[in-house]
């Protein structure tokens, strides 16, 4: 014949629900005359915990009405949370090192002292990848350099977490049979039970505090990985020598081709500065007063400075 069902047990589960399932077994069973033990046994086989979560109210995607959840957010001004590659960020001034900085913010719009140091920076790199492909030239033939290094990374396994779970699964499915035994037996249990039970509440909470480190650890950071392969690829000087090479003829071309352009910068200029000296002339022509150079005793055409404006 079947037992009557202990009216504690409907009592407990009240008291647990109503405090939202905050009370620990220990304080329900104070609650209620019976033991922590008891408790959790009548926990786990009337599902308190699914309960608990039905009883709850249904939550909408998103965010719920009225919640500031967003209240102070939000990422600042110039922030790159959202950079993969670079290739198509914004580059404020303020962004570069000091000496960078101070660098771009020395470029006037002097076309000729521009020119000018765009040639000493190719003529520097041009020098620079001439020094490395002698140094090649000069080294050891049959010598290897590092060029790339390839890692294939994989997730951490968490063997070692699942594993502790079944222990704490097999060690509490256990505790849960031995105090069914005694209660059915209606009889105090006997000295070796009471140990058998003991020890398995401390196994059983040992093996708790570790889950719950375990899985706090593990959601308070990036997900770990680990190198599953890794690839070296090296290169012989000669390949490394025609890689300069190739970087090498690219500057010096681009050093011809901005010779190109300073010379025809210069003959512009020429033409410009023969255009108003013919102008300045003219004008003189014009008003009839001539400005002499005292030093050279010529008419001084190349500055209209003290003529009279001749607009009306």
């Amino acid at each position: 014949m079947a037992r009557e069902r202990s009216p504690e047990r409907d009592k407990a589960r009240e008291i647990w629900l109503e405090s939202g399932g905050t009370l620990a077994a220990k304080e329900v069973a104070e609650k209620t005359g019976v033991k922590p033990e008891q408790v959790r046994k009548w926990k786990s086989m009337d599902k308190w915990q699914a309960a608990l979560e039905e009883q709850k109210p249904k939550r909408k995607r998103g965010g719920q009405p009225g919640n500031q959840n967003a209240t102070g957010a939000g990422a600042p001004f110039g922030n790159q949370n959202a950079e993969t590659h670079g290739a198509y960020s914004t580059v404020h001034l303020d962004d570069l090192p000091p000496e960078k900085r101070a660098y771009i913010e020395s470029i006037t719009l002097d076309t000729a002292s521009n020119m000018l140091r765009e040639l000493q920076l190719l003529m520097a790199k041009e020098e620079d990848l001439k020094g490395k492909i002698r140094a090649l030239e000069d080294g050891d033939a049959d010598a290897l350099y590092v060029d790339k290094e390839i890692e294939m990374l994989v997730p951490e396994s968490d063997e070692k977490l699942k594993a502790q779970r079944e222990k704490l699964d097999a060690f509490t499915k256990e505790r849960d049979n031995l105090i069914w035994d005694i209660e059915v037996d209606g009889k105090p249990a006997t000295k070796q039970q009471q140990n058998k039970l003991d020890k398995l509440e401390r196994q059983i909470a040992e093996l708790q505090d570790k889950v719950s480190d375990a899985e706090r650890e593990r959601n308070g950071k990036d997900t770990a990985f680990k190198t599953n392969m890794k690839t070296v690829i090296k290169a012989s000087p000669f390949d490394r020598a025609m890689k300069l090479e190739a970087e090498l003829n690219k500057t010096h071309g681009r050093i011809i081709k901005l010779l190109d352009s300073i010379k025809s910068y210069e003959l512009e200029d020429r033409r410009i500065r023969l255009e108003e000296r013919k102008y300045n002339l003219a004008k003189q022509k014009l008003t009839g007063a001539y400005e002499i150079n005292p030093e050279t005793g010529e008419i001084d055409d190349e500055n209209d400075g003290i003529l009279p404006d001749l607009d009306p």
